[in-house]
């Protein structure tokens, strides 16, 4: 389940016709009639400095995470998180086979070397 939305200054949530929220740098809610009624640049509900921006199915990915429910985030990073850890399994056995090919390749020519010596000797 996703976070509810609510306004942090009157607690009205989201409905239709709905006024539209706003996520403040200082990390409140505020609905847009409660933001009209606050001072420009400062936070309603905690009087700080800070900066507003409108939230919309437009918002930054990132800002829109924060409302979503746990379950949700856990498959869409958990789906990521595979990804990745796949991504640079394959990719340590790419050079872990290079290294073993060098290897076999070191370990012949040193034999060779040796029977070069041994017939020298």
């Amino acid at each position: 389940m996703a976070v509810p939305v609510f306004c942090n200054a009157c607690f009205c949530e989201p409905r239709k016709p709905t006024p539209r929220f706003s996520l403040t740098s200082c990390g409140h809610v505020i609905c847009e009639i409660c933001l009209q009624k606050g001072k420009k640049d400062e936070c309603l509900i905690c009087r700080t400095p800070c900066r507003t921006l409108f939230l919309s199915k437009q918002t930054n990915p990132d800002i829109q995470t924060l409302f979503m429910g746990i379950e949700t985030l856990c498959k869409k990073y958990s789906k990521e998180i595979t990804q990745i850890s796949e991504f640079q399994e394959k990719h340590r056995k790419h050079l872990l086979a290079y290294h073993r090919q060098k290897m076999v390749k070191l370990e012949e020519s040193l034999k060779k070397v040796t029977q070069q010596m041994h017939q020298i000797q």
